[in-house]
Order: structure tokens, then sequence, then C-alpha cells
């Protein structure tokens, strides 16, 4: 397996970004302030074409604070340089943590077809710099909070490396749970989610089993297995039946024991281990994901849960393009949206191969992401500025694009 080079590019360059995005300065952390647009500049959206048959799960990155190198839209250099060729129409440095800013991502996810967000967890609240303090402090107290769905999304590299006492722990060739740091510290984080966020009203459950994303679980190694059996285990004597949604797909090979720990399987984005990486854009990139996927579910048939009679669910992954070169000029990806009909069919992948799931025979897709400026993977809305494609301030189209394909949200009717 060539886990070393696809680690080192795909882990530890989003490592970078997210850690960086993820360190502010603890009191900017919490500060409500924002820049926001005036609203005869906000472009408006369209109408609801269809009702809605899957559950979008979208991403959505609690680590903006603001103006400054590490406020999560200029480059780390401190030069001041954007580090996105677009701009939010929320404002061109938003506050993650400002209340009128959350109120507005909510009723625009609620609006256009996004029934659940998944937050970035990287740290408990106590370590300096951690997320937790703006999922508790800000997001969870959003006065519109019930017209939608969320969820944990697991960063465990992150976890690691932000974590004082974690930071020894090598990954660089994978994430090896032989590593007594590494299995007991997802042990005890699993518990700490079960007892901390599972009884909140709004978490998204599938028959009342609470949803948790695993970021990078291809990496995986040594006694995983073990450890997801304790922790399910764990978080079963604190009343709840997890539910593990996995970032485990490679496009090159297979890990049948691997895909069969999780209840289901998933992707983070196009950028999939074992690809090239090397499209001229999205559409070229959703022809080999369409591949990978057939490949994928079929390998999949009839595999059950480990320890479960349940079968392994896929549960596929949308991204609308990708632009980090502001970002990172040294180590570039450039996937573009040439049109709005590129991005609906990189959607139509997604919805085609979504698997139902549960007694409601839901479909499960995530949307990645809601508003990672710095990799242009973004659906939130922009300014109207300069020509939508490619890679350009898209307005309302790829929010449109999740209505038109997907269909209206599920839970805040």
């Amino acid at each position: 397996m060539q886990i070393k080079s696809t680690l080192t590019r795909l882990i530890l360059g989003m490592t970078v970004l997210l850690a960086a995005c993820s360190i502010p300065n603890a009191a900017t952390a919490i500060a409500p302030t924002s820049t926001a647009l005036p609203p005869t500049q906000i472009p408006t959206a369209t109408q609801p074409p269809k009702p809605n048959e899957y559950i979008v799960v979208a991403q959505l990155n609690l680590w903006y604070f603001g103006k400054g190198c590490y406020g999560g839209f200029e480059t780390f250099d401190c030069s001041g340089k954007r580090s996105t060729p677009l701009t939010p129409a929320l404002g061109a440095t938003y506050t993650s943590s400002d209340p009128k800013v959350l109120q507005q991502q909510i009723d625009w996810a609620a609006q256009n077809g996004v029934d659940a967000f998944s937050l970035e967890w990287t740290t408990p609240r106590e370590i300096s710099g951690s997320l937790e303090t703006n999922i508790d402090d800000a997001f969870l107290k959003a006065p519109n909070l019930n017209k939608i769905r969320w969820c944990i999304f697991y960063d465990f590299i992150l976890r690691l490396g932000q974590t004082p006492d974690l930071k020894s722990v090598n990954y660089s060739n994978g994430l090896n749970f032989d590593d007594p740091k590494v299995y007991n510290t997802f042990v005890d984080d699993m518990v700490h989610f079960a007892k901390k966020y599972y009884s909140q009203p709004q978490y998204l459950k599938i028959d009342g089993r609470p949803v948790i994303y695993l970021w990078s679980t291809w990496s995986w190694k040594g006694k995983y297995a073990e450890a997801v059996a304790e922790a399910r285990q764990k978080v079963k004597a604190e009343g709840y039946d997890v539910f593990f949604v996995a970032d485990s797909v490679w496009a090159n090979q297979f890990d049948k024991k691997l895909a069969s720990q999780f209840d289901a399987d998933s992707t983070f984005t196009f950028l999939i281990p074992g690809l090239k990486w090397n499209w001229k854009n999205v559409q070229a990139a959703s022809v080999d994901v369409d591949k990978t996927y057939k490949v994928w579910t079929d390998r999949t048939k009839g595999l059950t849960v480990a320890g479960r009679t349940d079968a392994v669910n896929f549960q596929p992954s949308f991204t609308p393009q990708f632009d980090n070169r502001l970002f990172d000029p040294n180590n570039s990806i450039y996937v573009p949206a040439e049109s709005k009909d590129q991005v609906i069919a990189a959607a139509d992948v997604a919805a085609k191969y979504a698997q139902p799931v549960g007694s409601q025979n839901w479909k499960l897709v995530w949307l990645n992401t809601w508003n990672n400026w710095a990799e242009t993977t973004t659906v939130e809305p922009t300014i109207d500025s300069g020509p939508k494609y490619p890679a350009g301030n898209y307005q309302f189209d790829m929010l449109d694009i999740v209505k038109q394909v997907f269909g209206a949200e599920t839970f805040g009717q």
C-alpha cells in the first residue's frame, strides 16, 4: 500500500490547513464580530423544485475568526493575502461564533436542501484552540437550531496534533492502534461524545442511533477493530448504539476487515486515495469517482458490520470543486467547476450510489464542504462579483444544485 506517500499529501496537507484554521486566540474565538455585506449585495436563492428523498449532511467549519493570518481567510505567512478566490456573502472575514452568521447559515441550509451539519471536532474545550468552544457556546445556542440536525465530524489527526500529551504520536504512516495513546484516546473520545452530545435534541440519529463521521479511517492499522468494538460497548453502556460513518474508500484496493468495522463507508471528497487527482475539471473527476463508487459498492455487497447483522451501508460524498492554489501554492490542486451543469453531474453521481438505511430508508450524502473557503469546496453563497466559472463567485448556484438534485430539507418543515 502507498499509505506513506498518500498520507503525506492528503492527511498532512489537510492537517496544515485545518490545524492553522483551528488554533485561534481563545478570546478571538468567541468574539461576535462580523463584516457582513448589506442585504442588497447578497444574492437570492431560487425556489425548490422537488421533494426530498435524501439526507444531505454538510461540513460546517467553525474555525473562522475574522481578520488576521489565523482568522481562516488569510494565508499563514501573515502577509495579509487572501487564501481563497471567493468572497462569502456573509462577509469577507466573518466570525463563526457570531450569532447572526450562524443563524443565517442554518436558515440558508434549511431553505436549500441541507438537512444536517457535521461539525469538525478537534480537542476537548479545556485544550487551547479547541473547536468544542464554538460548538458549545455558539452553534448549540443558535435560536433556529430546531430547523436542522447536526453531528460530530471526528478529526483524529488534529486531536493528536493539537493535544500536548499526544503530539509524540507518529501518524505519517497511518494511524496505528497498536499505540496505546491512539487506542485509548479514540475510545475515550467516543465516550465523551456520548456523555456530552448524544442527548441533544437536534443531534442526527438513524433510528435513535447517533451518527458520527470518522475522518481518514482508510489509514487505520493495528488494533483498530478492537478499539471500535470497545468504543461501541462503552457507548452502549451510556445508553446509545452509535452509528459510525467512516472515510474508508480507496480507489485501488479494498480491505474487507476495515470496511466492515463501520456502519457506513464513505469518502471525504473526490480526492480519493488511489486516484491521480489531475483532472481538468470536476466533471472529469466525477467519471473516476463514479467508477470507484461502483467498484466499492460491488465489493461491499452482502458485507455485514462486524459484530452485527446489519449490512454495511454506503454513503457517498459530493464536492462541487477544489482550488487551493492561493492557500498552498507549493502543493496546489485545481479541479474547478467550469459550469453549473458540471456540478450537477457531480451531485448526480452521489445521488446514484447513496443507499437507503434505517427504517425510514434515508439516503445519506456527505456534502464536503459547506464552507472550507481555502479549498473552494464550498456551497455557502458568495457575493455577485466576476464570472461564476471556473471557480469563481458562484452566488447561490451550489445551493440551487443541492436542492435540485437531493430535494428539499427534511427536519425544518
